[in-house]
């Protein structure tokens, strides 16, 4: 089985003083968006991650009013990425062996790419990520759950990136929000 874990823990320093993930685009925040890119993609469930801002985060989760969602507060948010998957992926059940980690701040992720990078032939690879001209992108498809867990906890990243089968997909696979002004830049304005 493959769950979805969306990375929604930080502190959004480069947006100013409000929490990007809920600023609103066409009635809904950031944060619903990338909920219902997980929510479409071929997994049983899907885990929020937060911390900074963690009641008002998850209330804008919850607000989407679907039981496949649940959320989890990482008290090491602000270590950075590694500790918040490393939270996400240690709450995985034993069954749910593969996980694709979405970022809540990049909201224009195509329905289609999460089939994509699970149909993909991986055969010796630990993930699976999309990239834009050699930058790799999200979301990202780990194959193999307890061992990316075992790396994170020994300090290290969950893969390296010659373990990842790289999938050349479009420039929103890099495109995420950190100032008020990439709403304008990439049409959710």
């Amino acid at each position: 089985m493959r769950a979805a874990i969306i990375l929604a823990a930080g502190r959004s320093k480069r947006f100013g003083t409000a929490n990007k993930l809920l600023a609103r685009y066409r009635g809904r925040t950031l944060l619903q968006i990338a909920v219902e890119a997980a929510l479409r993609a071929p997994v049983g469930r899907v885990i929020v991650v937060t911390g900074a801002d963690s009641g008002r985060t998850r209330n804008a989760v919850y607000a989407a009013g679907n039981h496949r969602v649940s959320t989890l507060f990482a008290p090491d948010h602000h270590e950075g990425h590694h500790a918040s998957l490393m939270h996400g992926l240690s709450a995985l059940r034993s069954n749910e062996s593969e996980a694709l980690i979405f970022l809540g701040d990049m909201p224009i992720i195509p329905p289609s790419i999460s089939a994509r990078l699970t149909r993909a032939s991986a055969a010796g690879y630990k993930a699976v990520r999309p990239c834009y001209r050699g930058t790799p992108g999200h979301p990202v498809l780990i194959r193999n759950v307890q061992a990316a867990l075992k790396q994170l906890k020994q300090g290290c990243p969950p893969f390296c990136p010659d373990e990842a089968l790289h999938l050349e997909a479009g420039r929103w696979s890099v495109m995420d929000i950190d100032r008020p002004g990439d709403l304008h830049g990439i049409g959710l304005s």
